[in-house]
């Protein structure tokens, strides 16, 4: 157990070494004022004046998803909130947003949780993806945090029968596929991955 809180610290330092430089700068409230909703202006006017580049704005990533691993929720939907900013990698920024809806759902926050859930179904409406299965997962993982977020918010009766109601086919559609592969002499493990490409 000794070796494995080394091993964490170690790695928590670490992180926050990597991260340091650009959690320095967001938490120069001048500093922000510069950045604009241009995502590489901000790139550049970070590299040219604050020696930040890809690799820090990375290690925000990192330092955010060990946060949330330690249980600082907080810190993690700050980080992650601030790396969606300035990240060009759209699957990254996807991550980052399910992270930071887990963080909000965690600490308690409906209303934010519902921002966030709201702004998640609108990318995974309108993203095109790899396979319509790939698309149904994403709106099946959607409806599962969905029940943390409308059970505890005010108005989530009535929500959680609009989003039911909407994502109703797609439902359908992951069981016709479940039944699809049951059907075939698929083993468990083939099913699960087929779920979870």
């Amino acid at each position: 157990m000794v070796d494995r809180r080394v091993e964490v610290v170690a790695r928590l330092k670490a992180l926050e070494d990597a991260a340091a430089p650009l959690v320095t700068f967001l938490q120069n409230d001048n500093a922000v004022q510069e950045l604009r909703a241009d995502k590489q202006y901000n790139l550049q006017m970070l590299n040219d004046r604050y020696q930040i580049g890809p690799d820090q704005i990375e290690a925000l990533y990192q330092y955010a998803k060990f946060q949330f691993e330690c249980g600082n929720y907080s810190g993690a939907a700050d980080y992650l909130y601030q790396y969606r900013a300035l990240c060009t990698n759209s699957e990254r920024s996807l991550s980052a947003l399910w992270g930071k809806l887990a963080a909000e759902i965690l600490m308690q926050n409906w209303d934010i949780a519902l921002e966030e859930l709201n702004r998640l179904k609108e990318i995974i409406d309108s993203k095109s993806f790899s396979s319509p299965l790939n698309q149904v997962q994403s709106r099946i993982w959607l409806m599962h945090w969905s029940l943390f977020i409308f059970f505890n918010h005010d108005n989530g009766r009535t929500q959680i029968i609009d989003l039911f109601n909407q994502d109703k086919e797609e439902v359908d559609e992951l069981c016709r596929t479940l039944e699809e592969k049951e059907d075939s002499s698929c083993t468990a493990s083939d099913q699960f991955s087929c779920i979870t490409i």
